[in-house]
């Protein structure tokens, strides 16, 4: 069983083309396409209500807080299915999932893998509050890039909010208080032994590795003086737990609801964007292992399939600044399975890129050209098909499918890669077809089936409709030997 998870998107807001361009169209796509291998897999997503992201939009929207979460769970909810984002548990954080997350650091705490420590922070006397992350931002100390405290999206670097450069925020005290922390000094053997082992790094994401692997780790804090989260009076009455830690059992329990009992035999795939890497991969994976030694049966990731950002002109894509395409409002006037096919062939899988509304209009027409062109191939060359045609032993079709179904490592998978390799099979059975080669007929169904059903997955299943294929994995794959029905073409707009 594989197991995928996708990072809990802020309810500060629905999601925008630029979420929908990262982890949660792309673990999608990637569990299509292992159900094409024959492997299942469990696809769990939540939202991460604790985030002070949250608290920051809800003060500039002048609403409550619980409003915010849960018409944004709503709306994110439906743009993941507009998509047909096929996720088999969105999580909700009810009182099993608290109980469930703070037992999980009680024992922790109470076996000695995370302690409370000395720890300097700021203060607002005026206010009486400990501002962090969405609450306070300056400079990145490791790259001059001006972001909130806790993490750098641009370098990727942690931070503690002291930590930042020319902080604007007047008044501020230093203090020294106790916070529960995880020393992840105390991980490094099985850090470097385990992160520098994986094969399946992404450039940005093997730099940040090394890079941070090349210095002392500072002390994670696990715990925040916060008005809202998840508490902590087994060690810290009147603290709550900072929610990139609480995240990691978190995924836990919803993987658990969908799947059911856990084991560390388990495969466990994890996709994010790179800004959140050094949670995911530093503070998650220690706790992962703080997990086995505890006794935890939970498995570690197999791999970390990251992607970096989307811009919408010269700013990235973002609900906090308002730099945003909505989700919703391009599926209203595109098919969804063109945005989908669009996005993996030119989102930012593999480094920045940026999207251009006067470009995806020009490009999800080429794409669909190129697909509806063998569409009208297929269906002027049906009066072409004879009985006495041999469709069986074709060198042709053995070489097609060796190289549409070849499976790709984890360490190479890439849903670009895959989009390509299929419209590169589309081009070359137009041509095949065009060229009077009929014996290919019967297969070209089933292998646009199979080539886009990863990315066009109605589009797809409008065809095993019409032609009664069953067929959803490389192994049961045959040709349509009675066809009477022509193709249906791929729409662009709705």
């Amino acid at each position: 069983m594989i197991l995928i998870i996708a990072p809990p998107p802020t309810p500060n807001g629905d999601l925008h083309v630029g979420h929908l361009s990262g982890p949660y169209l792309a673990a999608d796509i990637f569990k299509r396409y292992i159900r094409q291998h024959g492997q299942q897999a469990h696809y769990v997503v939540s939202t991460d209500d604790n985030q002070s992201y949250v608290d920051t939009t809800a003060r500039r929207l002048g609403i409550e807080v619980t409003s915010l979460i849960n018409q944004s769970r709503t709306e994110i909810r439906d743009s993941l299915s507009s998509y047909d984002i096929a996720i088999d548990h969105f999580g909700n954080q009810d009182a099993s999932y608290r109980e469930f997350v703070q037992a999980f650091f009680e024992r922790l705490y109470s076996s000695g893998l995370v302690e409370v420590a000395e720890m300097q922070v700021f203060y607002d006397k005026k206010t009486d509050t400990y501002p962090i992350e969405s609450f306070i931002s300056g400079f990145c100390p490791n790259c001059l890039s001006y972001t909130c405290s806790g993490i750098c999206e641009s370098c990727g670097h942690p931070n503690s909010a002291i930590d930042l450069l020319e902080v604007q925020y007047p008044g501020l005290e230093i203090l020294k208080e106790p916070r529960l922390v995880l020393k992840l000094e105390e991980f490094r053997s099985e850090l470097e032994q385990y992160l520098l082992g994986m094969e399946t790094h992404r450039p940005a994401l093997k730099h940040l590795i090394s890079s941070l692997l090349d210095q002392p780790m500072t002390p994670f804090p696990l715990s925040y003086k916060m008005n809202r989260g998840i508490s902590i009076d087994f060690a810290l009455s009147d603290q709550k737990l900072n929610v990139w830690a609480e995240m990691y059992p978190g995924h836990i329990y919803f993987l658990k609801k969908s799947a059911g009992q856990l084991s560390n035999k388990d495969e466990y795939v994890q996709f994010l964007g790179f800004d959140n890497s050094y949670f995911y991969v530093f503070v998650h994976f220690a706790l992962g292992i703080a997990a086995q030694k505890c006794g935890f049966d939970w498995p570690l990731p197999r791999g970390f399939i990251t992607n970096q950002f989307y811009y919408l002109g010269s700013s990235k894509f973002s609900t906090s600044k308002g730099n945003l395409i909505w989700a919703r409002d391009l599926v209203k006037d595109y098919e969804a399975d063109i945005i989908r096919l669009f996005l993996a062939l030119h989102g930012p899988e593999f480094q920045e890129a940026n999207f251009s509304l006067i470009a995806f209009e020009k490009t999800v027409s080429e794409i669909a050209r190129k697909i509806n062109d063998i569409v009208e191939v297929f269906n002027a060359k049906l009066t072409s098909m004879e009985n006495g045609d041999d469709y069986k032993n074709n060198k042709t079709i053995e070489k097609i499918i060796s190289i549409l179904s070849k499976p790709l490592d984890l360490k190479d998978y890439s849903s670009s890669i895959l989009a390509q390799r299929a419209l590169n099979i589309i081009d070359f059975l137009r041509e095949s077809l065009q060229h009077g080669n009929h014996s290919l007929l019967p297969f070209v169904p089933v292998l646009l089936v199979m080539g886009l059903d990863p990315f066009c997955p109605k589009y797809t299943q409008s065809i095993r409709d019409k032609f009664e294929l069953s067929n959803y994995n490389w192994e049961e794959l045959v040709p349509c030997c009675h066809i009477q029905h022509e193709l249906p073409k791929l729409l662009v707009k709705r």
